[in-house]
């Protein structure tokens, strides 16, 4: 069983819009945005929050808005959601939900 940073079981990433499943790169993608969102204070604020979908659009370049779709859910609270995708720098957008991750060295090659 993959593990992420948090030694927590990682869901099974779905993949909408394409018959493939979830590539290494799109996990890549995935552990780095929950790494980024878990040192973020905003969301260190958040009541115990458990990754409960990753949903990857296959309609959408990996470096567009809106490519890793994440839900977590949070006790007692509603369930945040946010949108990952490779970029030129790590940033949280707590106003749009978007999470845009560094490319390069583990990731895809680097954007220009």
């Amino acid at each position: 069983m993959t593990e992420n940073i948090q030694n927590e079981p990682q869901l099974q990433m779905t993949v909408l819009g394409a018959e493939r499943t979830a590539s290494e790169q799109d996990q890549q993608l995935l552990t780095r945005a929950q790494a980024l969102l878990r040192s973020d204070p905003h969301f260190q604020a958040l009541k115990t929050p458990a990754l409960s979908r990753a949903e990857v659009n296959a309609g959408q370049a990996d470096t567009e808005a809106g490519y890793l779709y994440l839900r977590f859910e949070v006790a007692g609270a509603v369930p945040q959601e946010f949108w990952a995708h490779w970029g030129k720098e790590d940033k949280v957008s707590w106003s749009s939900g978007q999470v845009t991750v560094k490319a390069g060295n583990a990731g895809p090659p680097k954007l220009s």
